[in-house]
């Protein structure tokens, strides 16, 4: 008897490794989603209250602690290794139910990393360059330039994740 992919077998469970990778992408995915989540929902709008000169070195700290954790790493780069792992195998399952939706959420779950890569980073780079020694009003405004773009995509590295660690779950539940 099979359900979710673990046998059973004389009172033993042996999980199939597919069932181990979508369920650790799913787990993976939706604590990037989370961690996200918090910067949408309350570090953004923090900063945006601190004067801009303030909220510019907040934000380059935040980025070069971001790039330097090895825990946050592990798990954002890991999710994204994890969802392309299980994005391929879903691929070459696509006739098994359930598989459609693990691969939907795959496709979620590294939509995070895509973005971060294609859209945070060159925000954060930029910021990086800014000069805090001129006027406020350079501070201001590049402040500004940076935190609705910033926060529009960081929405959609939140939304992406999360959907797609439901969808996963869903997939599987779905066998």
């Amino acid at each position: 008897m099979e359900r979710l992919g673990v046998t059973y077998l004389t009172g033993r469970m042996s999980p199939s490794p597919y069932l181990i990778a979508t369920a650790a992408a799913a787990v993976t995915t939706a604590v990037v989603g989370g961690i996200f989540f918090a910067f949408s929902t309350f570090v953004m709008t923090g900063l945006d209250r601190a004067q801009p000169a303030e909220a510019l070195a907040a934000m380059r700290g935040i980025n070069a602690e971001a790039q330097a954790n090895v825990p946050f790493l592990a798990v954002f780069v890991g999710s994204a290794v994890l969802a392309l792992g299980v994005g391929v195998a879903a691929v070459c399952r696509l006739s098994q139910p359930g598989t459609g939706y693990v691969l939907a959420g795959a496709i979620l779950g590294l939509v995070a990393f895509v973005v971060t890569m294609a859209f945070n980073v060159p925000l954060n780079d930029h910021l990086a360059a800014v000069d805090l020694s001129g006027p406020a009003a350079d501070a201001s405004r590049e402040w500004r330039a940076y935190v609705g773009p910033w926060t529009a995509w960081n929405h959609v590295r939140t939304v992406a994740p999360l959907l797609g660690s439901v969808l996963m779950l869903v997939g599987l539940r779905g066998r």
